[in-house]
């Protein structure tokens, strides 16, 4: 009983010498609201909400699911987690005591018989030890290597998280290009038709002898440069479908289609929060956090080395030379033994090894202010695009609708001989332009909410 006190008392003493600094989190001060959030008493935020209801649109929930089940990137992120789990496992198991044993056994023939110390023959000989050794933890060597491990893991954890949120937005901002691309081609499309149909139309006039030749000319012109527009735009779209497969796991090929840009039904006010939500919230701000308290953990570690380390040996077994009478008590062998060992002088080869990581954690700290400082430049650079790309898409649409009325106004006057052919170019070509623009401005509206989503931390 006194040596099982004795061994607990030693236990509870080296779990109090445990060298190296505390971790202490970040005190980052942020500010009482957004710079371009429009409600300054918001405390909701749209990175609360699961992604499929952010999205409504049921093929790009789809395709977000086979993204986040297939994607490469993703299925490397999950054996990540696994490989952290058991990597701290592996450094715990170093604080409790190793078990081993051992055993031979031999068999000599009269000639080869040897004699013992005493002087006798023996032919057989059986031997069977098992051993404990344990190497105290006394200045926290390994218990700092666990935590470090487990920092590591939670760090793992997050950087899943962060891959899901960027899967997430990826294949949503992919998809919003795409459907942005298949509308341009339409307008492309039907604005070809009505070229070639006037062209068609001033080539008739001119063989009639109603029009000049340059009328002709402009109008084969301008049916030209928008069927040029047409396979440039069919090369884009074919590229982002190609882009959008990779992130779903598969071979390039064509992608499924669900609503148009149009028809989407995100909301026009999304709600941001408040600033200090967003670092438990972002998974790459916990991530750089988890980083840099695995570092600060490799400062102990490396203290620890310059202290001496006490291992604890035993041996417990039995020497025979018949197995019949192995477990007798002469047979029976035990040993105890304790031991010491450090370093002495390694021309400050330990301190600087301990220098080294307390430059590594400073370094780990400023890559998480970096982290923070980019987290929210990200959140006001997001509302910002949501806000001005949405008046934009308003005054598109106002754009586009004027246009096309002056482009249908011009049609008539030159019928009716009022204007010459180079203003309804001119309109047609003003037409066009709105049209595209219009589309450009909704897919970048919608991408931008994207972005605003991942930036607030939403998605995982």
């Amino acid at each position: 009983m006194k040596q099982l006190i004795s061994i607990l008392l030693v236990i509870i003493l080296f779990q109090g010498c445990m060298v190296g600094p505390k971790f202490q989190k970040s005190d980052w001060k942020t500010d009482g609201k957004y710079r371009f959030s429009n409600n300054v008493s918001d405390s909701d935020s749209i990175a609360t909400m699961k992604w499929w209801d952010v999205y409504q649109d049921t093929v790009l929930q789809s395709l977000i699911r086979v993204a986040l089940a297939e994607n490469k990137d993703m299925q490397i992120a999950a054996v990540r987690i696994l490989e952290a789990q058991a990597t701290v496992g592996f450094h715990k198991a170093d604080v409790l005591p190793t078990f081993d044993y051992s055993g031979t056994a031999s068999f000599l023939n009269k000639s080869n018989s040897e004699a013992d110390a005493s002087g006798a023959l023996y032919r057989n000989s059986i031997k069977g030890f098992g051993m404990v050794n344990w190497e105290l933890d006394f200045w926290g060597k390994y218990r700092h290597a666990t935590k470090a491990a487990r920092a590591q893991l939670l760090a793992s954890e997050e950087s899943k998280k962060l891959l899901i949120s960027s899967m997430v937005a990826q294949v949503a901002s992919t998809y919003f290009q795409l459907r942005g691309l298949d509308q341009q081609l339409e307008i492309a499309k039907r604005t070809l038709e009505v070229r070639k149909a006037s062209t068609k139309l001033i080539t008739s006039k001119f063989e009639g002898g109603e029009v000049s030749e340059l009328d002709k000319f402009q109008a084969e012109s301008q049916e030209a440069v928008t069927a040029a527009l047409v396979p440039n735009l069919e090369r884009q779209i074919a590229q982002t479908e190609n882009a959008l497969s990779i992130l779903l796991g598969k071979n390039p090929g064509s992608i499924t289609r669900g609503l148009a840009n149009i028809s989407q039904t995100l909301p026009v006010y999304i709600p941001a929060g408040l600033p200090s939500q967003l670092l438990e919230r972002r998974p790459d701000v916990k991530q750089a956090e988890q980083l840099w308290r695995a570092q600060n953990e490799q400062i102990g570690y490396a203290q620890a080395l310059r202290f001496p380390s006490f291992s604890i040996t035993g041996l417990f077994g039995a020497a025979s030379q018949d197995l019949t009478n192995i477990t007798e008590s002469g047979s029976l062998i035990s040993y105890a033994t304790g031991s010491v060992a450090g370093p002495i002088f390694y021309f400050q080869k330990n301190k600087r090894r301990v220098d080294i990581e307390r430059q590594k954690t400073e370094e780990s700290r400023l890559t998480y202010e970096k982290t923070v400082i980019n987290a929210f430049s990200e959140v006001e650079n997001a509302l910002i695009s949501v806000d001005t790309y949405l008046r934009e898409y308003e005054a598109r649409k106002k754009q586009m609708n004027s246009s096309h009325g002056a482009a249908v106004l011009s049609h008539e006057r030159y019928d009716a001989g009022y204007t010459n052919y180079l203003e309804v170019l001119d309109n047609d070509r003003t037409e066009l332009d709105a049209s595209i623009s219009a589309a450009q401005a909704l897919q970048y509206h919608l991408q931008s909410t994207v972005q605003l989503y991942k930036a607030l931390g939403g998605g995982w």
